[in-house]
């Protein structure tokens, strides 16, 4: 009977938390889809559509260690709260931007204040919450709202942004993660009454010097920044790709980016299932050759001009991407524990949005500069090749981590 409430518990848990990254996934990938009709009413170059894009990110690595105090503080539901209220929030604020420079600020404040609580939050309720062995598939579980995402974003936006404009698809964003904030209150369970041993544990300080002193947090830390520099640079220029290198609509490339979000979903969820079942101990050799794959089908699907072979490729490559970022960002859940976790997981978070921050920067300067995406490409099958490398700095044993 108990096992049973506890299931049912930690599903409603789980899908809880799952909706809560669909919406942090979709607003993510919300200014890739919509930058090409907002630089219609406000004039931008190339560079400045990567500064906008990259400007989230910058924001959201700038909070991110901060906000891993304020979990340990306040709780991970009150920030999971908070974070999803506040996407809602700044998307209302952002659909009545009027300059580049308005857009730069908004975003810049979402990564801060609403995006940059959520992935460590969120991974603190898995750790608090699932044994061990199961961690690597809830995240995957987790991670795979950006497959969902990757589906219902663009068909979902494309479509508004086409017929009304990217306005009116921000307004509906806000109430979508309004609505998403008062679902996660009720479906996230009341923190437990802390045990002797945890208040003690509370009471002391963490030492944030201590923490990054572990050499391991930083080649992790690395690998993220390539791997997120790869994935998000895809996500967020591959509307503007497809629309001025290939002459497609943006509601075609909506479906496009959906068909390759469908290849996420199975990355993220199928991908977790094989590694925690058949590689639980081989971490490392399969983020390696993910990357590699992944950035090799990346830089080859830009020779490809048959859409329906365009889509295969690329949908590859993402799920291969998916399955190194799932199983990099599963490491921290099963090494750092109680107050150490949310600094830890936060540093190595951190430098996958710092990743994705630089990525749009040097794409946009890249396109700007060559009039062609061929240099973007080069770069990104660059970056699985150093995610690969990155990794091999990593000591062995979870001891080290």
């Amino acid at each position: 009977m108990n096992n049973t409430k506890n299931q049912v518990n930690l599903s409603l848990l789980l899908s809880t938390l799952f909706l809560g990254y669909v919406i942090v996934y979709i607003d993510k990938l919300s200014v890739g889809i919509s930058i090409i009709s907002i630089s219609k009413d406000i004039p931008m170059t190339e560079s400045q559509k990567g500064l906008i894009l990259s400007a989230f990110f910058i924001g959201y690595a700038i909070m991110q260690v901060p906000m891993s105090f304020a979990i340990n503080k306040f709780g991970a539901k009150k920030v999971l709260i908070w974070s999803i209220f506040m996407i809602g929030v700044f998307d209302l604020v952002f659909s009545f931007g009027q300059t580049v420079t308005m857009l730069l600020a908004i975003r810049l404040l979402t990564g801060m204040l609403a995006h940059s609580g959520y992935p460590s939050a969120s991974s603190k309720e898995i750790i608090d919450h699932f044994p061990i062995e199961r961690r690597t598939f809830a995240k995957g579980i987790l991670i795979s709202s950006s497959g969902i995402a990757g589906v219902i974003g663009p068909v979902l936006l494309s479509p508004i942004i086409d017929k009304y404009n990217w306005k009116f698809a921000y307004m509906l964003l806000t109430i979508l993660a309004i609505v998403a904030s008062f679902i996660i209150a009720k479906g996230i369970p009341a923190p437990q009454k802390q045990t002797k041993a945890m208040m003690k544990e509370d009471a002391e300080k963490i030492s944030l010097l201590k923490i990054w002193k572990n050499r391991n947090i930083w080649t992790l830390f690395a690998a993220a920044f390539f791997v997120n520099s790869l994935l998000y640079g895809i996500n967020n220029w591959l509307p503007s790709f497809l629309t001025s290198q290939r002459g497609i609509t943006l509601t075609q490339s909506g479906f496009v980016s959906s068909c390759v979000g469908v290849f996420a979903l199975v990355g993220a969820i199928g991908g977790s299932f094989v590694v925690s079942k058949f590689f639980a101990d081989k971490d490392t050799l399969v983020i390696k050759m993910m990357a590699i794959i992944g950035s090799s089908l990346v830089f080859l699907s830009y020779y490809v001009h048959s859409l329906a072979l365009f889509i295969l490729i690329l949908g590859l490559a993402t799920l291969s991407m998916t399955v190194a970022f799932v199983t990099l960002m599963t490491i921290p859940l099963k090494v750092f524990t109680g107050k150490n976790f949310a600094p830890s997981y936060s540093t190595i978070s951190t430098g996958g949005i710092l990743g994705g921050a630089t990525a749009q920067i040097i794409i946009g300067a890249l396109v700007d500069s060559s009039d062609s995406y061929l240099s973007a490409f080069i770069y990104f099958l660059a970056l699985g090749i150093l995610a690969a490398v990155s990794l091999m700095f990593l000591k062995k044993g979870a001891e080290n981590y």
